[in-house]
């Protein structure tokens, strides 16, 4: 269970700390419950490298779900027995489901990240559990993965008036220090992307870059990623809808 599961958070951070696209997709329905899906797309990475990703996995076309909540009780004893830091973050993703797609010869490499919630103020910031993950890594991933956390919150509200996503910053937060140039450069082409789809007609959008769907209930926003990394907050985010 245990290089399964390596080999997915390993794959997972190669695609986190290398160019590549991040889509946080978040459906809620009409009674509030809904599911959030960060989606990474390393497509680009698996025609570069594909060779060497493709041995992590056999070589052979993967297309898996793993479910973690089933994970934690089937392996409930063995997990018990595992370094504090490892049963933290398994804890951290027990409501969580990965797809991962990864197929060699179309150059396909992708991560969903899928969490449903009853209310959507329980909804973890993923960027924060693939942090958690960081912690797992062996290979020099995690440090990586570990720069390229923007140290925000990410907060989300719907009480079907008005939807927020709110971003929070600690008071000592900081610019983007030096070091972090050569991931800036190396990530300066991907994109984080907005999609939300909502029960009610969207009235109005903070942010007017905002592309409403033609069912007027669903919008899109795309930011660069260096926006997420050095100004977390320019993606703060208020819906209201129509009565």
């Amino acid at each position: 269970m245990k290089t399964k599961l390596y080999t997915v958070l390993a794959l997972l951070l190669l695609v986190f700390t290398t160019s590549c696209d991040f889509t946080e997709n978040i459906t809620i329905n009409p009674d509030g419950s809904g599911n959030m899906t960060m989606a990474m797309d390393g497509s680009t990475l698996m025609a570069l490298a594909g060779e060497e990703i493709a041995s992590e996995t056999g070589g052979k076309r993967t297309d898996t779900i793993m479910d973690f909540s089933a994970l934690l009780k089937d392996k409930k004893d063995s997990i018990a027995k595992m370094p504090e830091q490892e049963r933290r973050m398994l804890q951290a993703l027990s409501n969580m489901k990965i797809k991962m797609l990864m197929d060699p010869e179309t150059s396909e490499f992708k991560f969903d990240m899928i969490s449903d919630f009853k209310k959507i103020d329980e909804l973890q910031d993923m960027m924060k559990l693939i942090n958690e993950a960081r912690n797992m890594d062996k290979n020099g991933l995690g440090e990586a993965a570990g720069m390229m956390n923007n140290n925000s919150v990410v907060k989300y509200s719907y009480d079907g008036k008005k939807f927020i996503r709110k971003v929070e910053l600690p008071e000592t937060f900081q610019k983007l220090p030096d070091s972090l140039n050569a991931y800036m450069e190396m990530m300066g082409a991907s994109e984080y992307v907005l999609k939300y789809k909502f029960p009610k007609k969207i009235k109005s959008v903070s942010d007017k870059k905002a592309v409403i769907g033609q069912d007027g209930k669903s919008l899109t926003l795309v930011y660069s990623f260096s926006d997420y990394l050095s100004d977390p907050k320019k993606m703060g985010l208020e819906v209201e809808f129509v009565k």
